[in-house]
């Protein structure tokens, strides 16, 4: 079979994209408000993207209208609050998400209003950054304080988005994962998210020696 995106709608293309697109890693991003107002939500479009400079980038979609009876198309979407205190602040704190505190992320994930806090909603201690004034997650064994490096915006659609790219500028690591001076992958619990509503853990795994060529 053969499908042609055009030939989809937004919800089946979705589901395609995210249910093979998988498992992806999860930014647990903590910003603030120009007012200093904390915000946390978790993102899956997240990655990784260059090491010099240190580059992390996630992409935020927009929220629906909330024109009653505006249909899909007509009514541009929705900045979430993650990316409008970015674009105010031009800081912000991915926080690596383990299993410990999956409930916690998940509490966050909701369509709530600009005022909630969401460290509190989800009873997660906040800790204080070393660079940025964004808190990071206390429970996060590794957290990246980004400043902005850039915001590409998609097309203004309601099904759309952009993509925020950070520079990293302070990383956090808890002494617990730790391990003769360097990072110890074997002791994160990450988990990962796959399509619809489910996840997946990083605890069962396998080794491959890459080839030599030449």
């Amino acid at each position: 079979m053969n499908i042609a995106p055009s030939n989809l709608s937004h919800g089946e293309l979705y589901g395609l994209i995210l249910n093979s697109v998988a498992p992806r890693p999860i930014a647990w991003v903590s910003t603030l408000s120009a007012s200093g107002r904390p915000n946390l939500a978790p993102f899956s479009f997240f990655n990784c993207v260059c090491v010099e400079p240190p580059l992390l980038a996630f992409a935020p979609g927009l929220r629906p209208p909330k024109q009653p009876g505006s249909a899909l198309g007509e009514a541009p979407g929705e900045a979430k609050d993650t990316l409008r205190n970015i674009r105010e602040t031009k800081e912000f704190v991915v926080n690596i998400v383990t299993y410990a505190v999956a409930e916690a992320m998940n509490q966050t994930s909701g369509e709530y209003d600009a005022s909630v806090n969401e460290f509190e909603l989800a009873q997660i201690a906040a800790a204080q950054s070393q660079i940025v004034k964004v808190p990071r997650v206390a429970a996060s064994p590794v957290s990246f304080e980004c400043q902005l490096y850039q915001i590409l915006d998609f097309s203004p659609s309601p099904e759309s988005g952009s993509l925020v790219i950070g520079q990293i500028v302070s990383i956090h690591v808890d002494d617990s994962h730790i391990k003769q001076g360097k990072l110890d992958r074997n002791s994160l619990d990450l988990i990962g998210r796959m399509g619809g509503i489910q996840y997946t853990r990083t605890t069962q795994r396998f080794e491959m020696v890459r080839p030599k060529v030449g």
